[in-house]
């Protein structure tokens, strides 16, 4: 399997959420579904620079039926939104399942896509890139990695989707850090200290980060159920 990443310019159900007069930094779509018809139901995830409303959405978006807005726990003005579009609000990612690409990530900002999706070889890869080239435009192609397995389907990571309405900015930054760095890895690669320096914060609240995210990771497996 060739893992790729590659990008494109903004377009679809995540061009149109940047067009709304509330500031966007992010969005992302989690999962689509199939709906009767030329319709799909859309998971999506967008940070948004401030708060929003269901009714002030949907005005600027008339020809996308908002179905739920819900904002995440911890992380400020992060909504998760589930839609009802035209397959065409979602074509890079039908694009990718008719050409058998596994997408993993499809996320727009600064006026463009960035998708992660995994094909077979080089050859399936052009035949994925050209498909999209057809239909996008140009596309550039920012890495490529030899893997063993396909990863997680797009929508099918269902610990991190969980966890990211239930961590803050800060917590997410110390995890993500600790494990890119080899915190986790036995042995360890890296100290806390070395850590904590990178991120320039002092050991013991490095130590706390660490703590909340073990504790809601705990919340999560072996709390009650919702």
């Amino acid at each position: 399997m060739l893992r790729i990443e590659f990008r494109i310019d903004l377009a679809g159900v995540l061009s149109r959420l940047f067009t709304v007069d509330e500031r966007i930094e992010s969005a992302e779509i989690d999962n689509a579904l199939p709906v009767a018809g030329d319709s799909v139901f859309l998971f999506l995830s967008a940070q948004f620079g401030s708060s929003i409303s269901d009714e002030r959405l949907s005005e600027q978006l008339p020809d996308i039926r908002i179905v739920d807005i819900t904002q995440a726990d911890v992380a400020q003005h992060t909504y998760y939104l589930r839609v009802l579009a035209d397959v065409s609000d979602a074509s890079v990612l039908s694009l990718l399942t008719e050409n058998l690409a596994i997408p993993h990530r499809i996320v727009g900002k600064d006026a463009t896509l960035d998708i992660v999706a995994s094909v077979r070889d080089w050859n399936h890869l052009k035949e994925v890139a050209s498909s999209i080239e057809a239909e996008h435009g140009s596309l550039e192609l920012i890495g490529t990695t030899q893997t063993e397995g396909m990863g997680f389907p797009l929508g099918s990571n269902k610990i991190k989707h969980s966890m990211s309405g239930k961590l803050s900015e800060e917590q997410l930054e110390v995890l993500e850090t600790a494990y890119q760095m080899g915190y986790f890895k036995v042995p360890q690669e890296v100290t806390a200290e070395e850590i904590a320096s990178e991120l320039d914060i002092s050991r013991s609240t490095l130590s706390a980060r660490l703590r909340r995210v073990e504790h809601n990771f705990c919340a999560l497996l072996f709390g009650p159920q919702e």
